[in-house]
């Protein structure tokens, strides 16, 4: 059992059939916001089970590209750069499940630690307790998924990696790391999530950029650095080219999914975060808001989750720093420069209208503001980690007032943030949703003091302990995955089913059954759209506009010919009669848990359920 703990919420569907408690749920309570994990990801995967990792799954008619964009496990070469997905190939969907959950987590806090003890060598406890911390963030376990992960794994290896080049004297560890950043280069790649995989290049760019600086005015030739970079530079290549092949090998797919109506090729205008973007990313002391109140400041809690950023209100003792220096006439710290640059232009991205062509330049309008949040925190946190590689190595020392001063500016924009939310929201969003504020700001504010001050292990200690107490719980603990292939209704789909094709009509738990007992059915949270799909249910493309994009496709009973309509950008609802040409035509068997009365469906069994009974009907002549 051990084997198969995990943090799944895709025990969500428990209790849409079964009363009681789930007997697999250990502790805590699925996440509903979590559904691209339990709803989309979850389901997908078993489909891909019971169809035996297809490159093509074919649950639709016509078939999905299983490589995108669901990060789905396939009996496939490719899948050696999806490390998390491997499980599911030799451990079965229980074992697979919790490997994949593990394992890029585990390589997020190997990846910060290996940053942290390159740069803080002398302190290899204190660099466990960060990189734990750092795992920790609320943006992390709120967004925990591969396409998140990995981008995070990436950046701070490859500035592990960019410090070793360009400081050590031996070449074997310099190509050492370059294999490694050219496997987790391409690794990233395939998430092909754009709006986390960017701000996370933006910062490595920029701390990069600072070590070159500071290098080059130490008094390193070009030459030698050119040298020192070759392996850096080689494993660019190589990654570059390998994504290159496998979105070569992908085309068809890529194309579809960048021109559907949503989102398609969506582009970002600089400064629409404005204040409230800002209000929630410095709003970590609320973290239990996320989960008591679902959500924070009027968004979900995915969206709302932040990070601690400690570095940032840090920013004071870097200037002092920076001072420092020029005055002695000494080499100016150029990192601390350079991460200090990108996290303004993070802040101008948020709420400064008017650079969207320098924005577009830098790829920045393929993020949000929100999802951009994850360049924040990794900014911040590499800014902290470089300050204190900075007092470890200078004379210079900060007062205990301006150290305290520091701790009340963060402490004073917690305050006005909570009496943002007591005039606007009330009490009960404040004290209801999250009562324990207080204690994460004081918490915090005393992790900015000690690190100012240089007292380096007690402000790790904060560190460490107000980020676990702020997301260790947000997620369950599981054992095994919800498998719906084990229920009576899955078994009596695969049993009735003869190469039939389904429609589903009712809730998410309709669709998933009919997923993951591995029949066809026009059902979904679909990728690129399946043009042989549509044109079976709208031929004259008449609701193109509202079926090309990327979403969950949902029937309801009603008559006539299929409607298609768009309730959410995401969402694409069609409208079913038995009776109509489609149905008579192409549809075999219906799944439904709501009451439909139409003359053309022919009950065959009903099963128990939580709410209505789920049905199977089969579509007969009028």
């Amino acid at each position: 059992m051990s084997l198969s703990l995990n943090g799944s919420s895709s025990g969500a569907l428990y209790g849409t059939l079964f009363g009681g408690k789930d007997p697999a749920l250990i502790l805590g309570e699925p996440q509903p916001i979590r559904s691209d994990e339990w709803n989309v990801g979850t389901v997908w995967t078993i489909a891909q089970i019971e169809q035996g990792f297809p490159v093509r799954n074919e649950s639709v008619p016509g078939g999905m590209d299983a490589a995108l964009p669901y990060d789905l496990p396939l009996a496939e070469g490719w899948v050696a750069f999806r490390p998390h997905l491997v499980g599911y190939l030799v451990l079965g969907a229980d074992q697979g499940t919790a490997w994949r959950w593990w394992v890029p987590g585990f390589a997020l806090i190997a990846a910060v630690y290996a940053f942290a003890v390159t740069l803080l060598p002398r302190r290899p406890l204190v660099s466990a307790m960060l990189a734990t911390g750092f795992f920790f963030n609320p943006f992390f376990q709120w967004w925990y998924q591969s396409s998140t992960l990995w981008p995070a794994v990436w950046a701070f290896a490859t500035m592990a990696s960019l410090v070793w080049a360009l400081n050590s004297s031996r070449q074997r560890s310099r190509w050492v790391w370059a294999a490694v950043i050219t496997y987790l280069t391409t690794v990233m790649a395939m998430g092909i999530y754009a709006p986390f995989i960017i701000p996370t290049v933006l910062v490595v760019a920029f701390f990069g950029l600072g070590l070159v600086i500071d290098k080059l005015r130490r008094g390193m030739r070009l030459r030698e650095l050119f040298v020192r970079l070759v392996p850096t530079v080689a494993a660019a290549v190589i990654s570059t080219v390998t994504t290159a092949v496998w979105l070569l090998v992908k085309a068809p797919t890529v194309e579809g999914l960048l021109s559907t109506v949503y989102p398609g090729e969506r582009l970002i205008p600089t400064g629409i975060g404005g204040p409230i973007s800002v209000a929630r990313t410095i709003g970590f002391s609320f973290s239990e808001a996320l989960d008591n109140g679902g959500g924070f400041l009027g968004i979900n809690s995915s969206e709302a989750s932040t990070f601690f950023l400690i570095g940032a209100f840090l920013i004071p003792v870097a200037a002092l720093a920076i001072w420092h220096e020029a005055r002695a006439r000494r080499v100016l710290p150029w990192t601390l420069i350079t991460l200090i640059a990108v996290l303004f232009v993070f802040l101008a991205f948020m709420v400064v209208p008017g650079w969207d062509g320098l924005a577009q330049l830098l790829l920045l309008d393929r993020s949000t503001p929100d999802r951009a949040r994850i360049g924040v925190g990794i900014a911040s946190f590499t800014l902290l980690i470089a300050i204190i590689r900075y007092l470890d190595d200078s004379t210079i020392r900060v007062s205990a007032l301006f150290a305290g001063s520091l701790a009340g500016l963060y402490l004073a924009s917690q305050i006005a943030l909570a009496a943002a939310v007591l005039v606007v929201g009330g009490e009960d969003k404040l004290w209801g949703a999250a009562p324990g504020w207080w204690i994460f700001a004081l918490v915090s504010a005393a992790a900015v003091y000690f690190f100012a001050r240089h007292r380096v292990i007690a402000g790790a200690l904060a560190f460490l302990s107000v980020l676990t107490a702020s997301s260790a719980f947000v997620h369950p603990v599981y054992v095994g995955v919800f498998d719906l292939r084990e229920t009576a209704v899955s078994q009596a789909v695969q049993e009735v089913d003869e190469d039939s094709t389904w429609v589903g009509i009712g809730d998410p738990i309709v669709t998933a059954l009919l997923l993951e007992s591995g029949v066809e059915a026009y059902n979904g949270t679909q990728g690129a759209p399946s043009r042989e799909m549509w044109s079976d249910i709208d031929p004259s493309g008449q609701f193109e506009a509202q079926w090309n994009r990327i979403g969950t496709i949902f029937w309801e009973s009603e008559a006539g010919e299929p409607i298609v309509s768009n309730p959410a950008p995401d969402t694409i609802r069609v409208t079913f009669d038995a009776c109509a040409d489609f149905a008579q035509e192409n549809v075999d068997l219906v799944l439904t848990n709501r009451a439909v009365d139409q003359t053309c469906l022919d009950e065959v069994s009903s099963y128990p359920a939580q709410g209505e009974p789920l049905v199977i009907y089969r579509v007969v002549a009028p």
